[in-house]
């Protein structure tokens, strides 16, 4: 599961986020059916990250795995 969901945050655009999405749906959506609709329900929030470069992306996804758990 987190292959995959890499494969959507790592994509180069949002066309090739939305085909792994797509695919991560056909895979998963049976198991894991909710965390699929909050990926779809707040695609439009998610696309903008991709505009970003892969390595600044690299530094935000760390940085809020840091925050997280520090806030714990």
């Amino acid at each position: 599961m987190k292959r995959d969901i890499k494969s959507i945050y790592a994509a180069p655009g949002p066309d090739a986020a939305l085909v792994a999405m797509d695919e991560l749906e056909q895979k998963w959506k049976r198991k894991y059916a909710a965390m699929i609709r909050l990926w779809r329900n707040a695609w439009e929030e998610f696309v903008p990250f991709l505009d970003y470069d892969v390595e600044i992306r690299k530094v935000i996804c760390s940085t809020n795995a840091i925050e997280s758990l520090n806030a714990r």
